[in-house]
């Protein structure tokens, strides 16, 4: 995750300069007084002041979680959601080879211009594969014990001990390829510790960078909720020196306290985003009577803001991530005060430069606390975005926060929508464009038949006040018209400019086209019903959808869909994968890094799709097998005459233990990144394959 990040909220002193005319005694213009500094306007976040007001608002976040609400799962109103939340109107996953004609697929993201970590990358040359989360789910340590017959180590979430991989190689992989044969061979590798999980990696010029966790708790359920899932955890950040790919070197190691939830990378800038839950040892979080609960108001009373501020070390050299005025918290005065407000576990937003400062060392540019609850994150080009859920009676609330990429990060001003980003979907629901935020939210009912209400918003920074204004919602009075047909959940959202796709679902698949040209009145401008669903969209052209979904039969299937008419959107077709497997599932329906895209031509493209199915033969049996499947979009530039053409497909041994699925493209070699392994061919001919590497 990704985030660079400064001073939360950021207190700006306007200098004003007064000067005089310069002339002599004869000058009769009157003096004019220098202005008085007004204070830069405050909006919902306002910065702590003093340490003392930062460790009240931790005891205060204390007192809340050891009420009643730890026991109903209720953290500050946070929610299980998904934390990353990114959305942009065109992907960018193609990078052109500097020394050579040919192309080659990168990692596909959301923003342009703003890199995101993953467990493969590629830089032309070299694939850098590390362990995935899957292949180290579990970890042994000290001090394990068990609560309500879940295993605890260290207040993170544990599987039984006989789960527990023991990988022999739990390595990063570095093989050199050759794109001309499809081949790859390994050249080098770098050994890595058992005990983290290697959340994914950035290639940042001759430098690697992995980032690692010490906690593998997934990112929603009970585990995110919790704050004690959040204490003794810590993020690392290893750079390494790949220069000489046969023997790579660790340059340096930053352990952050804190668990990771995301980052980003922008230039030479990896922001990353953490949640920290200081320790407060002694402390009953269910205490039964009344001395127990004399005891947690000593231990409350005790705490410093020295107990309270994670800490930070660098090669070994510990030192303090920032300080008490660095953090903000919810102005108690605001009109749009959250139903809760306090916390003890503090989302850290952090920018680490990796270029090399005077001294040789990367170093943290900026470090912020934000103290309420966080339930998700976007990062634009411009800025990041912290998304805060709230429970108000039986209705549910977003609060958005900015925090503008300038020279500095600095906090713009909060908003509020009514629903819910989390879901189906969540990393697409929020995008920036044309100065505008728009949202994606759905409210859940009581009503059985109809639980779900969806709505867009389209919000916009106040030019006076430190605030995200709505300046418009669809459905509305004047356009009462719903999103969705009764009890239809919300499945495929995509951005595209001017232009909102949402594919809602309950028995077939209605693909809505929103009209926001006029960011102050967005309209429903065209709706097609077909079946099955699409749960990911990717915008082929201006004229051109692609859906990946499911289809009636449960099989996964693509779709093509005109979309040259926002008012008369129409398919091209459809293609239903494996439809003879008894059960499949992609992992690019949930993830997008393992969709591969890459424009070819004027009229062609290439993309590319994992799978993972059961087959049953009542010769052989039943057997499981992993699938790169490949496909061309043909006549993108005459879109009525647009479709899809399945070249072939990459057969691979399937990897139950490892569920890792990646595909790069290099010039016309294929390279599908099956678990660890590696399985390649050449476009041409699928049928002949290398494998596995």
């Amino acid at each position: 995750m990704f985030y660079k990040y400064t001073l939360l909220a950021v207190s700006i002193a306007l200098c004003s300069c007064g000067g005089g005319s310069g002339g002599g005694s004869e000058n009769t213009n009157p003096t004019t007084p220098n202005p008085v500094d007004e204070p830069a306007p405050t909006g919902l976040l306002i910065p702590v002041e003093t340490q003392e007001q930062l460790v009240e608002s931790f005891r205060q976040g204390f007192d809340e979680i050891i009420e009643p609400a730890v026991e109903t799962g209720m953290d500050g109103g946070t929610t299980g959601g998904v934390m990353p939340v990114v959305d942009m109107p065109v992907a960018e996953a193609t990078s052109s080879d500097s020394a050579a004609s040919r192309s080659f697929t990168t990692t596909y993201t959301l923003e342009k211009g703003v890199d995101e970590h993953d467990a493969v990358k590629y830089d032309g040359s070299h694939l850098f594969i590390a362990p995935s989360r899957s292949m180290d789910c579990c970890f042994i340590v000290d001090d394990i014990v068990f609560e309500d017959d879940i295993m605890i180590a260290n207040d993170a979430i544990m599987l039984p001990e006989e789960t527990v991989m023991q990988d022999d190689e739990h390595s990063i992989r570095i093989l050199a390829t050759d794109p001309e044969q499809a081949g790859a061979t390994q050249v080098g590798s770098i050994e890595l510790d058992i005990n983290r999980s290697v959340e994914g990696l950035y290639i940042d010029g001759s430098q690697l960078v992995s980032i690692n966790s010490s906690g593998w708790w997934g990112l929603y359920g009970e585990a995110f909720i919790s704050p004690r899932t959040w204490q003794g955890q810590s993020t690392g950040l290893a750079i390494y020196d790949i220069s000489d790919t046969a023997n790579p070197t660790m340059d340096w190691q930053i352990d952050i306290e804190g668990g990771f939830i995301s980052s980003r990378k922008k230039g030479d800038t990896v922001y990353l985003v953490a949640r920290h839950t200081p320790r407060a040892d002694g402390l009953h979080y269910y205490p039964s009577d009344d001395e127990m609960i004399a005891e947690n108001q000593t231990t409350l009373d005790a705490l410093s803001a020295e107990d309270i501020l994670p800490k930070i070390s660098i090669n070994g050299t510990e030192s303090s991530l920032l300080g008490a005025t660095d953090c903000s918290i919810t102005d108690a005065e605001h009109s749009a005060l959250p139903a809760r407000t306090y916390t003890p576990t503090m989302t850290l937003l952090i920018a680490i430069d990796l270029a090399q400062s005077t001294d040789g060392e990367p170093s943290v540019a900026q470090a912020i606390c934000y103290m309420e609850p966080t339930s998700g994150i976007y990062v634009s080009e411009n800025a990041i975005y912290l998304t805060q859920t709230d429970y108000q009676n039986s209705e549910t609330r977003t609060f958005v926060h900015k925090y503008a990429l300038n020279e500095e990060i600095s906090y713009s001003g909060s908003g509020v929508v009514a629903g819910n980003i989390s879901g189906s979907s969540t990393d697409f629901r929020i995008n920036e464009y044309a100065d505008h935020l728009r949202l994606v939210t759905t409210q859940f009912t009581s009503d059985s038949a109809d639980r779900f209400d969806h709505q867009v918003f389209v919000l916009k920074q106040s030019e006076t006040t430190a605030e995200l204004e709505t300046v418009a919602t669809l459905p509305n009075a004047e356009r009462p018209n719903e999103i969705g047909k009764p009890n239809e959940d919300l499945y495929g959202v995509r951005f595209l400019g001017d232009t909102l796709y949402l594919v809602t679902f309950e028995r077939t698949d209605p693909l809505y086209v929103i009209d926001l040209s006029n960011a102050t009145d967005p309209l429903i401008a065209g709706e097609l019903s077909v079946p099955g669903f699409s749960d990911f969209l990717h915008p082929v052209n201006n004229e051109l959808l692609l859906g990946l979904g499911q289809d009636e039969n449960q099989a996964v299937k693509l779709e093509l869909f005109n979309v040259a008419s926002i008012e008369s959107p129409y398919s091209l077709g459809t293609v239903s994968l494996a439809p003879e497997a008894s059960w499949s599932r992609s992992e690019a329906r949930y993830n997008h890094h393992a969709f591969t895209y890459q424009a070819i031509s004027e009229s062609t493209d290439r993309f590319s799709i994992p799978l993972s199915l059961g087959l049953y033969d009542k010769n052989d049996g039943y057997r499981e097998e992993d699938r790169l499947y490949l496909f061309e979009i043909d006549s993108k530039d005459t879109p009525e005459l647009s479709s899809m053409i399945e070249v072939g497909h990459i057969k691979a041994k399937s990897q139950w233990w490892n569920s890792l699925q990646r595909a790069v493209f290099d010039g016309d070699a294929v390279y599908f990144i099956n678990g660890s392994s590696v399985w390649s061919t050449l476009w041409d001919n699928p049928t002949e394959q290398q494998g596995p590497l």
